[in-house]
């Protein structure tokens, strides 16, 4: 089900995106609206406004995008500062934002959603779950008492458990698993982080860390230890 930034969704609505990522949001999101919104094509400041996307709807610049009437805009831009700066962007020429809640029998009407956030059909959401802002849900599950702050981008099959907290701007990979925290001891993700895909989280991540591995470590502490490594295998040589 879509939502607006403000109260009454627009006539039509446009992808802020035009690679892949924005034509599976775009396919998820026509199924969400159920056709009461009508889908117009794709913006994008970098690519060639001419061309037309791979499933043939027009690609607009921001400019185009500003000009049209009743036309509200989600994003599909899978990183968290972009994203941040678009929805601004947007905000100031005032054109609605769009959010998505996902699919009615997955994601709990309880959960929170912050403007713009957007949850795919396939993501399952738990009746505590809190997420801000301009957020991209691509989650397998989102599970009981998780707070995720602003745009947060939740890749592809990845779950967040139970008693999570996730700061702003951070960026989980496909498939990642962060595991449960308790009541009084939540496992916290701080803000700017980024978790690997495949990466599996135990533990609390500092704002900023890059977190990789099946044991998720530090991206410097891999490299220290595939050093060490390689340089035990020239000594034994």
């Amino acid at each position: 089900m879509l939502f607006a930034s403000r109260a009454d969704l627009p006539a039509r609505m446009a992808c802020y995106g035009a690679s892949g990522t924005g034509a599976q949001v775009t396919l998820d999101l026509r199924h969400q609206s159920r056709g009461s919104v009508e889908f117009v094509g794709y913006v994008d400041d970098v690519q060639d406004p001419r061309r037309r996307a791979e499933d043939d709807y027009p690609v607009m610049d921001f400019e185009e995008l500003c000009r049209l009437e009743d036309t509200g805009v989600f994003l599909s831009i899978l990183n968290p500062s972009v994203r941040r700066t678009l929805h601004d962007k947007l905000r100031d020429r005032g054109v609605p934002i769009l959010g998505a809640r996902g699919a009615d029998h997955l994601a709990h009407p309880a959960a929170q959603l912050g403007e713009g956030t957007v949850v795919v059909s396939t993501t399952r959401l738990g009746h505590t779950t809190r997420i801000g802002r301009g957020g991209l849900v691509w989650a397998q599950v989102v599970a009981h008492d998780v707070e995720i702050g602003d745009f947060v981008s939740l890749g592809a099959g990845s779950i967040v458990l139970g008693h999570v907290q996730i700061g702003d701007d951070v960026s989980v990979g496909a498939g990642a698993i962060i595991h449960n925290g308790t009541i009084e001891r939540p496992i916290t993700i701080g803000d700017g982080a980024v978790i690997g895909p495949g990466a599996v989280v135990t533990h609390d991540v500092a704002p900023g860390e890059v977190m990789v591995g099946p044991r998720a470590m530090p991206l410097s502490r891999w490299r220290d230890l595939l050093g060490g490594r390689r340089e035990s295998g020239r000594h034994q040589r």
